[in-house]
């Protein structure tokens, strides 16, 4: 399995970084979830959000914890007409509320992640 990993954004403490791989089954998801987490050292995040889509129209999202990232990640991956992907975005809080700037930085970490790695997350 090809994963990448983008840029850990650093804002008010708190720390983002969005990795993804090429995915082709919703049966697979959890195992794919695990193994990057553990690959990206993401195991002591607080919050995975992750998202998919698939060629035949299936998608899922998770906020892991973070209400509506998960649809900022798959918000982002409809925009860029990303198929047969799934992109998880991790975040560790660093105690400062950062309101609707969290949701920028999942929408600009997964368009940058996508856009870097276009030849490999189509």
């Amino acid at each position: 399995m090809e994963t990448v990993s983008g840029t850990s954004v650093l804002e008010k403490k708190s720390r983002f970084l969005a990795c993804g791989t090429p995915f082709s089954s919703a049966v697979d998801q959890a195992a794919v979830v695990k193994s990057l987490t553990k690959q990206f050292k993401m195991k002591k995040a607080s919050h995975l959000s992750w998202a998919f889509r698939l060629s035949d129209g299936t998608e899922v999202k998770n906020d892991g914890g973070e209400s509506g990232s998960g649809n900022c990640i798959l918000e982002v991956m409809r925009n860029m007409n990303s198929v047969n992907c799934l992109v998880l975005v991790a975040r560790w809080y660093g105690g400062k509320h950062l309101g609707g700037l969290r949701f920028r930085i999942y929408r600009r970490s997964t368009k940058e992640l996508l856009t870097e790695y276009s030849t490999i997350l189509k």
